[in-house]
């Protein structure tokens, strides 16, 4: 009963702050189509460069895909990556090493491409039930984990040598989401097995779970850290909200209600602004949330059906990835694109 009032709380406190946003506050500044699907994006800061994960249409594992390299300030196409016949969604970078992850779901693999030689190293769990999702990298340890909802567990890379070392198991879970606080020593994946819509804790020393903290939504995706506040933001697409967390007790902070059917799947927080961005999947828009007050501050049409949100923490820019709508959706005007997004 205390849980199911909680969650009446907070839900209600949402609703009182939905719809209290400002205006023209952020503007589309940049816009650049691409020829295939869109999935995943990340930027880098050494060289002020977007990469974006673009399989085949179709996703035809007999043809050549790549990643896509775009200039940060215009968008303009500056290079691809050739990833021979592994299809790119999930991707992530090691600003360190200058090595891009890129996930291969429908093969079971990540790839690790040196970006200055573009070297490609395929790594591979070895199990065959693998069905891998999100990549997180630790900096500090110069480790790279990823989620794996089809054999439970979360892969560890060891950033050296780019191999598979093993893999944090939780049997039963359904791990989607998943992100590492490298100073605080945590990973964090999220388990869409229940309703409780667990944040899973583990070591990144010892690969013990230490921790569940429940969302109370189901099917929680991606993760976003508050670094400084030590707070977890958690998008639930089936609840139309993003979940906060409280990353030392485990208590729900605030549950961010988005809208009817906004559907919010990918998610970045800004440091400087204390903003929190999520692509809302089937509102065609990024919100804008002001995380001091839980308050929707604005919400930006994108006029495609948003996946991804990359940041630039230096400018406070953020990049979105418009994926197409699926075979039985209506048609969308800013299909396969990439938008830039910036403060007024």
């Amino acid at each position: 009963m205390k849980h199911i009032l909680l969650g009446a709380a907070l839900t209600l406190a949402s609703a009182l702050v939905y719809g209290q946003e400002n205006s023209a506050n952020f503007k589309i500044e940049q816009m650049q189509k691409l020829p295939n699907e869109l999935y995943q994006l990340v930027y880098n800061p050494t060289n002020n460069l977007v990469y974006v994960a673009g399989p085949k249409r179709g996703f035809d594992k007999n043809a050549e895909n790549f990643v896509y390299v775009l200039d940060g300030q215009s968008l303009a196409v500056k290079d691809s990556i050739a990833l021979g016949k592994y299809l790119p969604f999930g991707i992530a970078l090691n600003n360190k090493t200058q090595t891009l992850y890129v996930g291969h779901s429908l093969q079971d693999a990540v790839s690790a491409i040196d970006l200055k030689s573009k070297k490609q190293q395929v790594i591979s769990s070895g199990n065959k039930k693998s069905k891998i999702r999100e990549i997180a990298v630790d900096e500090i340890r110069n480790k790279v984990y990823v989620s794996d909802h089809g054999n439970p567990s979360i892969w560890e890379i060891d950033g050296n040598s780019n191999t598979y070392v093993g893999a944090f198991e939780k049997e039963g879970a359904y791990l989607l989401g998943v992100n590492v606080d490298a100073q605080r020593g945590k990973v964090y994946g999220t388990d869409a097995n229940t309703m409780e819509g667990n944040i899973l804790v583990y070591n990144s020393e010892s690969g013990n779970l230490e921790g569940q903290f429940k969302t109370w939504s189901y099917c929680p995706l991606n993760i976003a850290l508050d670094k400084a506040g030590n707070r977890l933001f958690v998008s639930q697409s089936n609840d139309n909200n993003v979940t906060i967390v409280d990353g030392n007790t485990g208590d729900i902070l605030q549950k961010v209600y988005l809208g009817y059917d906004s559907s919010p799947i990918g998610l970045v927080y800004d440091e400087k602004s204390k903003l929190l961005y999520t692509a809302n999947r089937n509102k065609q828009e990024v919100a804008v949330i002001n995380t001091d007050s839980y308050q929707v501050i604005e919400r930006i049409a994108t006029q495609g059906l948003p996946n991804t949100i990359t940041l630039d923490p230096a400018s406070g820019a953020i990049y979105v990835t418009n994926k197409q709508a699926g075979k039985k959706g209506e048609p969308v005007e800013n299909a396969n694109t990439v938008l830039k997004i910036n403060r007024i």
